[in-house]
């Protein structure tokens, strides 16, 4: 099990790995905690009018331009998109014009983003714990499925238990907003969010200890424990549950935006560091010019462009193209980072 050759454990470096990656999520628990207000102070549950407005145009800015970073790697890195070239152009193009004609298909293709954006924020934790266990030696196939799984009661699960708390009179309103469920089904079964909570609790427990007992089986037959890989789950745990525990849906939406969109700056950058420099004729010694670059225009740029979606998204042409930035954001992760193929 653990065949291939060991290496540093971390992708850039201890301090920034550690930093940008492993605590990140408690970063943007800090960040929620320092600016938002308990739910408890005000009885607000969806969304607290305490929370700064600019807050959320910032956490929302910040998803909006993550979302754009991904282009710098499939249009602007030769050797991935000579290998994928239809899917980076013929495709988008396809489905943009089928969204201009058929308003049902745009709207189909929100919901659908709605909830490929929760598998795809929970992806990322998954990747990078892949990576950690290839850098510590492992066989990063070695209990792939039982991390997807876990990375859902870490990532997630506590964000679904909260809505099975939602007062009475709110529960219709946060889930047709939120959820992007109909009037008629909040009215026929929204009685099924209480009667679920107790699962989802033994679920969350059962599934722990499982996967636990699962890794010390692993461990006996030579399994490693990376363990940055274990710190960013825990990590990623504990603060989820604290934000789900203590402040409202809203602000729990915009602290995983927070963590999920900070650590793919940093593993954009670190993965094209190369690519940049080849592009630019920087010198790749010491990576400043690189960095500089990084942060100072192509950052901006997308930030640029993150502003004018928000400020566009209610235009009817513009809107199904900004949707279709975060579909392909998140399709082309899903094959350009691809621990298996070892492109990561």
């Amino acid at each position: 099990m653990n065949g291939t050759t060991k290496k540093s454990w971390y992708l850039n470096s201890k301090t920034t790995d550690i930093f940008f990656i492993v605590l990140c999520p408690l970063l943007a628990f800090l960040f929620v905690a320092a600016i938002c207000e308990p739910r408890s102070k005000n009885g607000a549950f969806i969304y607290g009018s305490e929370t700064p407005y600019w807050f959320a145009i910032a956490a929302t800015l910040l998803t909006h331009m993550h979302v754009l970073l991904v282009f710098t790697r499939s249009h602007l890195n030769k050797s991935v998109f000579m290998r994928y070239k239809y899917r980076f152009t013929l495709v988008p193009l396809v489905v943009l014009i089928c969204m201009w004609i058929s308003p049902l298909l745009f709207g189909a293709l929100g919901v659908l983003a709605l909830y490929w954006d929760e598998w795809h924020s929970i992806m990322q934790t998954f990747g990078f714990g892949r990576i950690y266990d290839g850098r510590t030696g492992n066989d990063p196939l070695t209990g792939r499925k039982l991390d997807m799984g876990m990375c859902f009661v870490l990532g997630l699960l506590p964000h679904l238990i909260l809505l099975t708390y939602l007062p009475d009179s709110q529960r219709s309103a946060g889930l047709i907003k939120y959820l992007e469920l109909s009037q008629n089904i909040m009215t026929n079964y929204s009685w099924v969010l209480k009667a679920i909570r107790i699962p989802l609790y033994t679920f969350g427990v059962s599934y722990t200890l499982f996967y636990i007992q699962s890794y010390r089986r692993f461990h006996k037959e030579g399994y490693s424990f990376p363990k940055a890989k274990f710190a960013l789950f825990a990590v990623t745990g504990i603060t989820t549950i604290l934000t789900a525990s203590i402040f409202t849906i809203a602000d729990g939406i915009f602290f995983g935006n927070i963590y999920h969109a900070l650590q793919y700056v940093f593993i954009v950058l670190i993965s094209e560091r190369n690519n940049l420099s080849n592009l630019t004729g920087l010198k790749q010694k010491s990576n400043k010019g690189v960095n500089l670059l990084y942060f100072l225009v192509i950052i901006p740029f997308m930030i640029v462009f993150a502003g004018l979606r928000q400020t566009t998204s209610g235009v009817e042409y513009l809107a199904a193209f900004w949707l279709l930035t975060s579909l392909l954001h998140f399709w082309f992760d899903g094959f350009i980072w691809s621990v298996r193929r070892q492109d990561v």
